[in-house]
């Protein structure tokens, strides 16, 4: 009887162990653009970069992730303004220069690549940190069910 009750809440307290999650990982969101969320806040690329700084390969992951943002950003914001001047001045009754209108949509459109980088970048730092949180939170548990020299044992080692 003793033996049944210690193998009942060796495996509930198992069960128990693997079922807890870590609150500070961190989560992908995909939709029109992908966010990343930790304790129900967005993060900034910023943000996402100094968290993952306790995970080596994150951080390498995340360090590249952030230089695509960079470029994408530049490329993206240069884009937008040239596009912006024609319009702006058609709008505003002027001559508009179609041709800072082209130049513009080809910085954006050079720049969509690297957006999608920093993406796909970003998501594997993020899975890298949350593999790593996971190993560090669970321990290794070794539980091995035998006969000894009593009867039927229960060893468990952490």
């Amino acid at each position: 009887m003793k033996t049944l009750f210690t193998l009942f809440f060796s495996l509930l307290f198992t069960v128990q162990l693997f079922a807890q999650t870590r609150v500070d990982s961190i989560e992908v969101k995909k939709g029109f653009s992908t966010t990343f969320r930790q304790n129900g806040k967005n993060l900034t690329p910023k943000q996402l970069q100094e968290i993952t700084q306790s995970n080596p390969e994150a951080k390498k992951e995340m360090q590249l992730a952030q230089s695509k943002n960079v470029v994408a950003s530049i490329l993206g914001t240069a884009g937008g303004a040239l596009i912006g001047w024609p319009v702006g001045a058609a709008l505003g009754g002027g001559e508009p220069n179609w041709t800072l209108a082209g130049v513009g949509a080809g910085l954006v459109a050079i720049g969509i690549p690297f957006s999608a980088s920093y993406v796909k970048h970003a998501t594997k730092a993020v899975q890298l940190y949350n593999g790593g949180q996971m190993q560090s939170s669970v321990p290794k548990l070794d539980v091995k069910l035998g006969f000894t020299g009593n009867g039927l044992g229960l060893n468990m080692k952490f």
